[in-house]
């Protein structure tokens, strides 16, 4: 028997909690890099967090698939797949910035199902199924009502690699003086349920991973917003937009 949507959310904001619970108590440690590049930093933390995430899941649902940020394998046609990212904005937290959070999405067949984004410094925990609408703390979201660029507040998200962060930037220069205010703050995952609940009214990145938006798109979409995803530059990356539907972005 599959289960059912409302059970898979439940896993999800279960685990996604578990896991910001040691995001909280890690702000005491000394955390231990793995490897360092010039617009990433992997912390030893990922790796344990996501291990941990991988074996509560696992207890559940022993026989789905589990792909993370940190490794793990793709799904079979027909089987649940897990995808997890399990510190979305690992440089904030290493630099000590109080805005990341993790990243729990159930996906079949490339469809998301049901996830969860929590945010440990906050304590808010963004969550939805397919169908069942997007809440923060178990309260309804929605997207934002304002439908004026001029009143939009955007965040554009600034990838890896020169092509995409030059096309980050020349977005920087066509909507700075077309918005209220331009954001990068940092965390996809945020980004995304900050558009679901009305906080942002758009988040656009030109290069990012699916575990980083997996969860989140399906939010956008349940709380009533459009996104569109597309390969991106780099192989195995996503360009996504995400909005409430209502604001312009024409030019993107």
């Amino acid at each position: 028997m599959n289960p059912s949507l409302e059970s898979l959310r439940a896993t999800a904001e279960r685990v996604a909690r578990n896991a910001g619970a040691v995001l909280r108590s890690s702000k005491s440690e000394v955390l231990q890099v793995d490897s360092a590049e010039q617009h990433d930093i992997k912390l030893e933390l990922d790796r344990r967090i996501q291990e941990q995430i991988r074996k509560e899941i696992h207890q559940v649902y022993p026989q789905d698939a589990f792909l993370g940020e940190e490794g793990g394998e793709s799904a079979s046609p027909g089987q649940y797949e897990w995808v997890v990212d399990p510190i979305d904005g690992t440089v904030n937290l290493f630099y000590g910035i109080p805005h990341y959070a993790v990243s729990v999405a159930c996906r079949l067949d490339g469809q998301s199902l049901a996830g969860a984004i929590y945010d440990p410094n906050r304590d808010e925990l963004f969550s939805v199924h397919r169908g069942g609408g997007a809440t923060c703390n178990h309260k309804k979201i929605r997207v934002s009502e304002r439908a004026k660029l001029d009143e939009a507040i955007l965040a554009l998200g600034f990838s890896k690699g020169k092509k995409t962060i030059d096309k980050c930037l020349e977005l920087y220069q066509f909507y700075g003086g077309r918005v209220r205010k331009l954001r990068a703050m940092g965390s996809a995952a945020l980004d995304l349920a900050y558009v679901a609940s009305g906080r942002l009214d758009a988040y656009i990145e030109q290069g990012v991973s699916i575990w980083d938006v997996a969860a989140g798109a399906l939010m956008v979409q349940e709380a009533g917003g459009v996104v569109h995803m597309h390969p991106g530059e780099q192989s195995g990356k996503i360009h996504l937009i995400a909005s409430s539907g209502r604001i312009p972005l024409d030019s993107v």
